[in-house]
């Protein structure tokens, strides 16, 4: 790969290895944050999901050692992690955890054949809903699998990362930020089934739109939150549904007119019904290019994922008003799992710095919280590199 593909962080990764660790890394990996298009909280629920990738990303810089010693740097955390090829001590920071918990799910089936020396940085922003654990977990899976040369198609190696969630953060996540990072293509969405587990790319047929994303200057960690709620939430529903109804096996033979009344397991489980729904109506839409339908579509998921899933606040939801009422906006919803984060709002190109300038203003006159906005290009997946690159 050509010096000039590679990202800006993925460079100064190199970079600052050769500070901290003297001498040039010998291989590079790097993986995209994501953004969601719609399919909000069905990844766990075998439902379905419009993921593509963002140029923001995470890069890890290694060179293997002679000895089975194991160090690792974090350039945005601070400190040092120290271990072996036989394991690690107790470690407490979240980084480390990551680290510790990738390195030890990858080793258990693919035994490593020497200790390294890495270093790891990103830009991809922490707790906005944009995949940023994720992103960290693949670069360190792509990274771990290109230096073993172990056999491992990309979906078992999603399904390692995930195992690092669940095992050694706490987070029962499904795979769609795991997905997003690793097998997106540049200019498309995928079109995920997570009951089948078949990824589809989807090219993206809109013209003259960007996709603006606003943080709401609240940060959210999921593995303390109502998340974990919502995953017992849909189980507990289904089982109900599975007593009630013998041709129900999975969500995905719920049908909405079982959903009957307002109660919790009748609200968590319409939303997901009606959202796989939305997710055949997107891809519809970004195949033919209707920014107005896709747009409509996004305000339609906020709304479900806010009344019906419950897993927005008030300062996602002033954002998402504030945006659909901007005329250059054609619709927008909170994205990530909820609770703070960021809002995706569909946005025409020539006026998305104005809209950016008009929300951010409004909504900064009403709250106390600092927002940010991005804007972002869809990238292709997790990359491994040797280093110095070939030419």
């Amino acid at each position: 790969m050509p010096p000039a593909e590679l990202p800006a962080v993925a460079e100064l990764c190199a970079q600052e290895f050769s500070t901290h660790m003297s001498g040039v890394p010998s291989m590079l990996a790097w993986a995209p944050g994501r953004i969601n298009l719609i399919g909000g909280h069905t990844d766990y629920n075998a439902g379905l999901a419009l993921p593509a990738a963002i140029n923001r990303w995470i890069s890890v810089a290694m060179r293997p050692r002679q000895d089975g010693v194991i160090r690792v740097r974090s350039l945005d955390f601070g400190g040092e992690l120290l271990g072996g090829v036989d394991g690690f001590g107790e470690v407490t920071a979240s980084w480390q955890r990551f680290v510790v918990g990738s390195i030890s799910v990858f080793g258990s089936r693919h035994p490593l054949p020497s200790g390294f020396d890495a270093v790891f940085t990103g830009d991809v922003p922490h707790g906005a809903g944009l995949s940023s654990s994720a992103a960290l977990t693949i670069a360190w899976m792509s990274l771990l699998r290109g230096w073993t040369g172990a056999d491992v198609d990309d979906l078992t190696l999603t399904q390692y990362a995930q195992q690092v969630e669940h095992e050694h953060l706490g987070v029962k996540c499904g795979l769609l930020d795991q997905i997003g990072s690793l097998m997106a293509r540049p200019g498309q969405v995928m079109l995920t089934d997570f009951q089948s587990l078949n990824v589809t790319p989807v090219d993206v047929e809109l013209e003259n739109v960007s996709w603006v994303v606003l943080h709401s200057g609240v940060r959210r960690e999921l593995s303390v939150s109502a998340y974990q709620d919502r995953v017992r939430e849909c189980a507990e529903g289904l089982a109900e549904l599975k007593d009630l109804h013998a041709c129900v096996q999975t969500m995905r033979d719920i049908e909405p007119s079982m959903l009957t009344g307002n109660g919790v397991s009748a609200r968590r489980l319409r939303h997901v019904c009606s959202e796989n729904a939305r997710v055949r109506r997107a891809v519809q839409a970004v195949e033919s290019g209707d920014a107005h339908a896709l747009g409509a579509i996004l305000s339609e998921a906020h709304q479900s994922l806010r009344d019906d899933y419950a897993v927005s606040c008030p300062q996602l939801d002033l954002l998402v008003e504030l945006a659909q009422g901007h005329p250059a906006c054609f619709g927008g919803r909170m994205v990530g799992g909820g609770f703070g984060g960021c809002t995706l709002n569909l946005v025409r190109t020539d006026q998305a710095e104005a809209f950016i300038a008009t929300v951010l203003a409004a909504y900064r006159a009403q709250v106390p919280e600092v927002p940010r906005s991005f804007i972002f290009d869809l990238v292709g997946g997790a990359m491994v590199s040797a280093f110095p690159p070939l030419a």
